[in-house]
């Protein structure tokens, strides 16, 4: 894995997750308990500190990059989608964030939220709990509730990665033909 100090910045990686050696690891950043970070990846603690909570995934090309004045929280058991830019302040628990989505600075996504593919929040966009965000710019779609088949799909997902921070670091072997 590709991990960095920055100065006296030191990453701190619980045990358990699973950091892809292609992905980027960079400066003040705290990373919890079967977070799983996918090639390409980076996670950049430069201008502020960064944490991620437990069981969250950050998918292949996701950008997580932090900002002067504010800690940059990603919640436990989120799903941050493959190349989604996120520059927001926080993301809360339980959270979705689509492929391709951007978080701009200072942004606040709610627990539970979904954002949708492709959606980007403007600066300082504060979303609800447990609603569906989809657009550009996203705006409020509909209520995510519990027996939502989307909410469903993303438990689905997080299983899965959880899994994967497991599995990885067992059976993923490089080869060189």
């Amino acid at each position: 894995m590709t991990i960095y100090a920055l100065g006296d910045d030191i990453p701190d990686i619980a045990e358990t997750a699973y950091i892809h050696p292609q992905a980027s690891v960079i400066g003040d950043v705290k990373i919890g308990e079967y977070v799983f970070v996918a090639p390409m990846a980076s996670i950049r603690g430069d201008r502020g500190p960064i944490e991620i909570g437990n069981e969250t995934n950050v998918q292949d090309g996701a950008v997580i990059h932090s900002h002067d004045g504010y800690l940059t929280r990603v919640g436990k058991r989120v799903n941050i989608g493959h190349n989604a830019s996120i520059h927001s302040k926080e993301i809360g628990d339980n959270a979705a964030i689509g492929m391709g989505a951007v978080l701009m600075v200072g942004s606040v996504v709610a627990e539970g939220c979904l954002i949708g593919n492709s959606a980007l929040l403007h600066p300082k966009t504060i979303t609800e709990p447990y609603m569906i965000y989809a657009g550009v710019p996203a705006k409020m779609i509909r209520e995510l509730k519990p027996n939502d088949p989307a909410r469903k799909a993303i438990d689905n997902y997080l299983d899965s990665y959880v899994e994967n921070a497991r599995r990885y670091p067992r059976d993923m072997r490089r080869l060189d033909l």
